[in-house]
């Protein structure tokens, strides 16, 4: 009997131990892609002149270096109904800035970036939004978890569409949660966060932006993809590779990643009870 036992132990070691062999696995390469971070956030009750835009080039799935800062680049924002241009200066460090940035809700805007002599363009409309009304809690899923509700008011007789963000000390990255006015058409609408980290004392800084069509959708696949609502940050690697509204006129096969978006937003906070 001992020996039987004896010789099943030996055979379940080896089992265990064949699973600790180390599997490579050839992720194909497309080498780097373009990565365009361009939010123009105009914060409610503020001038919004400063504005920034980030570019950079992707690194390989499993580098565990960050994406390179693309320097060099010439980068402009035309206000298509008179004419303006915004011209973002290069920080030598990927960020391209602008101190004299005009947002108008409702105005189209045309993103044009030259890079490595190839030109990258993008349009969209600068979306508005309400205000904040209030911001309060209720049990969450498990016990000592909340999920906190932000309320606002939402224009009748349009279509609207929000994104709710959350930064907080406890996550790596903010929490993002986006809506649209479906079913609350002119009455007061509301974003919700909830995480397993949303516990008493936490506090957390809330925004709410008014966003496109076109955003939204891309923003719920990108929230799906991430497994959570918090998701990894808009331009982590994902499962599949979204395809935004930047676009190589010289080479419309170009994977190019990221979005160009323009949004007002209100902001708060709340320390969670």
């Amino acid at each position: 009997m001992k020996k039987l036992i004896f010789t099943l132990c030996i055979a379940i070691s080896t089992i265990f131990s064949s699973c600790t062999d180390i599997v490579d696995v050839d992720v194909p390469n497309g080498g780097a892609r373009l990565v365009i971070e361009a939010s123009i956030n105009w914060e409610k009750g503020t001038v919004g002149n400063e504005q920034t835009i980030k570019l950079s080039t992707s690194t390989a799935y499993f580098d565990n270096n960050p994406d390179v800062p693309a320097t060099g680049a010439t980068v402009t924002v035309t206000k298509e109904n008179d004419g303006s241009q915004f011209v973002f200066t290069d920080q030598n460090n990927g960020n391209y800035t602008t101190n004299s940035f005009v947002p108008e809700i409702g105005a189209d805007y045309t993103l044009n970036i030259v890079y490595n002599g190839q030109t990258y363009t993008a349009s969209e409309t600068l979306v508005g939004f309400t205000q904040i009304n209030s911001v309060s809690q209720e049990e969450g899923f498990n016990e000592g978890e909340f999920r906190v509700r932000v309320l606002f008011d939402d224009p009748a007789d349009e279509e609207n569409y929000y994104l709710g963000e959350f930064v907080q000390a406890n996550l790596a990255v903010p929490a993002l949660s986006s809506i649209r006015d479906e079913f609350v058409n002119g009455n007061e609408a509301f974003v919700l966060h909830f995480d397993e980290l949303n516990v008493p004392g936490t506090e957390v800084d809330i925004k709410v932006y008014g966003i496109s069509e076109r955003f939204y959708f891309y923003i719920e696949e990108l929230i799906r993809q991430s497994g959570t609502q918090g998701g990894g940050g808009p331009f982590q690697t994902t499962p599949a590779q979204l395809k935004g509204n930047c676009i190589n006129i010289n080479d419309p096969n170009e994977e190019v990643l990221g979005y160009f978006r323009l949004s007002q937003f209100g902001r708060t906070s709340y320390t969670i009870q």
